[in-house]
């Protein structure tokens, strides 16, 4: 059940809008963002067929304002870049993580001081990953229209139904700021989502990953054994080179299941590639030679050494069963989303190594707020039973510590 000190505003927003098409316009725009505390962002952009996303639209809104700016007419976005780069000011966000990768690309810095309303709702009970649409309404009680979820942003001349769709995504940010900060704090999670939002910071979620790593992300490595393990290494680090210097999405080279067949069965010609459920004349057309190369260095590359996980016991399978209801029971108690505290496999881990899991449960206000209390459970000091005047779960425990 969500907090019940929650106001409901419903009506629409008044706002100057604006179509921002030259450098100049920009450049004026930006001079008025100088002194906000706090600018409201979101881009619209096309990543089908491509390795990177083209931005077709940026949109920023203050109070009373709200611009469309129109990456594809305009030369010099610097004026933007450098609001976006300033610390002081707060740049509010749903859902950041492709627009951050976006203006990373952009900037050649992440984007600092986010605050992003979906990580903000879902450590205020909502659920993980809502939606802005669902969000807005929620607290707003407006819904707004998403006819224009899969239009295509780079056509030109932009409708005046696509700019105010657009606009849109930028006007009901700041209601949305204000209600949930006001909550953070009156809740006092406003620690917790600093923390949070520094993660957003971290250069290491932006650098692109090095391509002989990527075979591990393969669905279906895990079956992969001695010289095909490397030879999947190569298909997979030479199909990612491929795909950055051809501007393409990686499967569009190859699915993930063709390069598990070729590792275990590596083809010699052209002829044996058209054999290979999954790959279509086009492509061994245009990349047949590449599968047979990276397969022939891989046939005598170093086997890759797998990282050694311990397994889980079979018997121990109850044991995760029950702290992932004693974590849904802690969670809902404390009105956050289960999912932005601990995954699965996060508790699999806290079984296995306990207070020694490298997982972020283990850190920061996860660990305060949820990790002590399921430590306490491993250990048998906490005991789940059913209240019986609300038919909910309630874990009672106590700190492991000076026990």
């Amino acid at each position: 059940m969500l907090p019940q000190h929650r106001h409901v505003v419903r009506q629409r927003l008044e706002y100057v809008s604006m179509l921002i098409q030259t450098d100049r316009a920009l450049a004026e725009f930006c001079d008025g963002l100088r002194e906000a505390p706090a600018i409201c962002v979101d881009t619209e952009f096309v990543g089908e067929g491509r390795y990177y996303p083209v931005v077709g639209a940026i949109q920023v809104a203050i109070p009373e304002r709200a611009a469309l700016i129109d990456p594809l007419t305009i030369q010099d976005l610097s004026p933007l870049l450098a609001v976006l780069a300033n610390e002081k000011i707060q740049k509010v966000f749903h859902a950041a993580g492709q627009d951050l990768s976006i203006f990373y690309r952009l900037l050649g810095r992440p984007v600092p001081n986010v605050f992003d309303t979906q990580i903000a709702a879902a450590l205020l009970g909502y659920e993980e990953q809502i939606s802005f649409v669902n969000l807005v309404e929620r607290t707003t009680g407006v819904q707004l229209q998403k006819s224009h979820g899969f239009t295509d942003w780079l056509r030109r001349p932009l409708t005046p139904g696509q700019i105010e769709y657009a606009l849109d995504d930028v006007r009901y940010l700041l209601p949305l700021y204000d209600r949930l900060t006001e909550e953070l704090s009156t809740r006092g999670r406003q620690a917790w989502a600093r923390e949070e939002f520094a993660r957003l910071e971290e250069i290491d979620r932006y650098l692109p990953v090095d391509p002989h790593e990527l075979y591990l992300r393969i669905r279906g490595v895990e079956r992969i054994r001695g010289q095909a393990l490397a030879i999947l290494r190569e298909l997979a680090a030479w199909r990612e080179e491929t795909a950055l210097a051809k501007n393409l999405p990686p499967g569009r080279i190859a699915r993930d299941e063709v390069l598990v067949e070729l590792a275990r069965r590596p083809r010699e010609s052209i002829k044996e590639l058209h054999e290979v459920r999954g790959l279509q004349g086009q492509q061994i057309e245009r990349f047949g030679m590449g599968f047979i190369d990276a397969a022939r260095r891989g046939s005598t590359a170093p086997r890759p050494t797998p990282k050694r996980i311990t397994p889980l016991p079979t018997r121990m399978e109850p044991t995760v069963d029950f702290l992932v209801l004693c974590l849904r029971s802690l969670t809902a108690e404390e009105e956050v989303a289960a999912g932005v505290v601990a995954t699965r496999g996060d508790l699999i881990d806290l079984v296995v190594h306990g207070d020694h899991a490298d997982i972020s449960l283990m850190r920061g206000w996860r660990r305060q707020a949820f990790g002590t209390a399921l430590l306490a459970t491993l250990e048998g000091k906490a005991t789940a039973r059913i209240i019986a005047a609300t038919r909910q779960v309630h874990l009672d425990w106590h700190a492991t510590t000076g026990e």
